[in-house]
């Protein structure tokens, strides 16, 4: 019933420019969180809520290598891998609108960099309810704060949105990046007084998983200026359901003859309304209506466009892993919101592949290939496909990525090994950052650094 009704979009070709410390050549949606890549964990949740198909959108020269990285998750999901070109500088409304000819219903749209066992269906029955243009998903952030990144010490500045959504309803109102503003938040007093009340969110977590209409990709298509979805195009349709939509004997052809009512130009692709299926009927439903939503005033206010923001339950796990902070604490965390993540699913945090012969271990996860030796004691840290962990180390609290190497006799303590990184025999690091390729040289003692090559830059002077 839901794949007839929905499709499932994943947004899997991001350039993963926050984590540039933990990427090296390999592509964002392909780091590995435990076992299993980045991607496989939206793929998972779609597949729990009984899609049976997705899109993901992914780069050109990318596809291959997450093609075949998938076939090796065996994911029961059909998945249409849609290739946006490499060298395009697209976000995430200019990816929608290069794949419009792909979607043929209303949509689901989810990040690639989602971690989350959150329950979909209030949000989607919340869209289904109130006939919405707009539903998102809201968290109440990831970990506490106990996680140390490693590397030179350094204040975290998370981002923040700004929320405001009515609390009896769920309707959306307003939706902006805190960033946007200095010191001061001006609040349309006409929209207080239409809605009555309004709950401004800055400590909720847009999760990036979105519902919306398919008229909205037609709408899209007309907005060309607009690149982003959370950034631009999404404030944009929350701030025009205060527009007035003409009188309700209008058709939407007529619609357009009063743009200066809805605040439009007068040309009638502008007009949002006018895209909007059976707009005439809606309106003339809504003000013969006898319900009332909040006792003083008619069903909706009479607005045509709707949006909802719904907060995900409380004992539930929500978490962007858009940076290096983020994928560092998500892999630390693994081994105890592992139960969450794969409730009622047989899945080990061991690939079968992986080879353990360490009988020191605590809470640790190997991806596929990871060769963890005998004579080695290892303790809630994760290890990535491919890498190799020689004997006489001890290793805690550590997250070493695809294809590092660490060589015998070394101490490694609160630290991210890089991809194809090496750690030479002897070495002791501490809350260091290893960059990818990098090599660590035999004895080394280091605490606190961030250890990358410097020599791939060099300054141009063009006369």
């Amino acid at each position: 019933m839901i794949t007839q009704e929905f499709q499932a979009i994943v947004f899997a070709a991001g350039r993963g420019s926050r984590l540039p410390e933990v990427l090296g050549d390999t592509p964002k949606c392909l780091l590995t969180v435990g076992p299993y890549p980045l991607l496989w964990y939206p793929l998972n949740l779609l597949q729990q809520h009984g899609f049976q198909e997705a899109i993901v959108i992914v780069l050109e020269n990318e596809k291959s290598e997450i093609q075949l990285a998938m076939e090796r998750t065996s994911p029961k999901l059909k998945l249409d891998f849609v290739c946006i070109p490499s060298d395009s500088d697209f976000g995430t409304a200019d990816s929608l609108r290069y794949i419009q000819d792909k979607i043929k219903v209303d949509f689901l749209v989810l990040s690639c960099d989602l971690i989350t066992n959150a329950n979909l269906f209030p949000l989607i029955n919340i869209f289904r309810q109130h006939d919405a243009a707009l539903a998102i998903l809201l968290f109440r952030g990831g970990f506490d704060p106990d996680v140390t990144l490693p590397g030179p010490k350094s204040k975290h500045k998370p981002e923040r949105d700004l929320i405001g959504v009515n609390p009896d309803t769920k309707r959306l109102l307003f939706l902006a990046a805190a960033s946007d503003f200095e010191e001061t938040v001006n609040i349309n007093a006409h929209l207080l007084r239409k809605y009555d009340k309004m709950t401004v969110h800055s400590r909720l977590v847009d999760g990036h998983v979105y519902v919306m209409k398919k008229w909205t990709i037609e709408f899209l298509k007309k907005k060309e200026h607009f690149s982003t979805l959370k950034g631009e195009f999404l404030p944009y349709i929350v701030k025009k359901q205060m527009a007035k939509s003409g009188k309700p004997n209008m058709t939407p052809t007529t619609i357009s003859d009063t743009q200066s009512d809805l605040g439009f130009n007068r040309k009638a692709e502008d007009s949002i309304f006018s895209l909007i299926p059976h707009a005439n009927l809606n309106q003339q439903v809504l003000k013969t209506t006898l319900y009332n939503d909040n006792k003083s005033k008619p069903l909706y206010n009479g607005d045509l466009l709707r949006c909802y923001a719904l907060e995900a339950a409380k004992n539930s796990l929500g978490l962007r892993v858009n940076t290096t902070l983020n994928y560092f604490a998500i892999n630390q965390k693994l081994s105890s919101v592992w139960p969450l993540l794969c409730a009622n699913q047989d899945l080990a945090l061991i690939s079968p592949s992986a080879l353990v012969n360490s009988t020191q271990t605590k809470e640790i996860s190997a991806a596929d290939n990871a060769k963890l030796s005998e004579k080695t004691s290892l303790h809630f840290s994760v290890f990535g496909p491919n890498c190799h962990i020689k004997s006489k180390n001890v290793i805690n609290k550590s997250l070493i990525m695809a294809n590092a190497v660490v060589e015998e006799g070394c101490n490694i303590e609160n630290c991210i090994i890089g991809p194809k990184a090496v750690v030479k025999t002897g070495a002791k690091l501490k809350n260091c950052l290893v960059g990818a390729n990098y090599i660590v040289e035999e004895n080394s003692t280091l605490s606190t650094k961030h250890l990358i090559h410097a020599d791939g830059f060099m300054e141009i002077d063009i006369q």
